[in-house]
C-alpha cells in the first residue's frame, strides 16, 4: 500500500505544495479508479495493493493529475540567466533530446499492461486429473 511519504519521495513533492491528507485522497481515488477499470479479476485479488505495477500506476495517475491541474508542482520551470538576459521555459516535455513521454502517457501505458496482466489471469484455467497421483508408481503404468 502506498503511503503519503512514499508518494512524496518518489514524485519529489514538497510538503508546502500538498499535504499528506491530499496525497492520501489522490491514492484512494486512483486505487478505486484503477480497480474499476481493470474489473472483477483485480477486485477479487486481495494482494493487488502490494503489486509494484499497481503502485506505479497510481503514482503515474497522481503525477498526470497534478501536471494537468498545476504543472509547476510536477515540472518546475527551467530558468536560465546569461549576463543581463534571463529566460523561463515551462514546457519540460520538449527539450534537447526530443519529446519526453508525459506522465499521462506513462499512466495509460501502465494501466493497459496492468489490465492485460489481470485479463490473462482471468482467462487462465487450471484443472487436475483426479486419481493419478494417488496410485502408487503411477508414472510406470503408462
Amino acid at each position: 500500500m502506498l503511503t503519503a511519504g512514499r508518494v512524496r519521495t518518489l514524485l519529489r513533492l514538497d510538503e508546502d505544495e500538498l499535504s499528506d491528507q491530499e496525497i492520501e485522497e489522490y491514492v484512494n481515488h486512483y486505487s478505486a479508479r484503477i480497480l474499476a477499470e481493470i474489473g472483477a479479476p483485480a477486485q477479487g485479488d486481495a494482494s493487488i495493493q502490494d503489486n509494484v505495477l499497481f503502485q506505479d500506476t497510481i503514482l503515474a495517475g497522481i503525477a498526470c493529475q497534478l501536471s494537468r491541474t498545476d504543472i509547476s508542482v510536477i515540472h518546475h520551470p527551467s530558468k536560465y540567466k546569461v549576463g543581463d538576459t534571463q529566460e523561463d521555459f515551462t514546457n519540460t516535455s520538449m527539450g534537447l533530446y526530443g519529446s519526453i513521454p508525459s506522465w499521462c502517457d506513462e499512466y495509460s501505458s501502465l494501466l493497459s499492461s496492468l489490465a492485460q496482466q489481470y485479463h490473462e489471469i482471468k482467462n487462465l484455467q487450471v484443472f487436475r486429473r483426479r486419481g493419478m497421483s494417488v496410485r502408487r508408481k503411477w508414472r510406470r503404468d503408462f
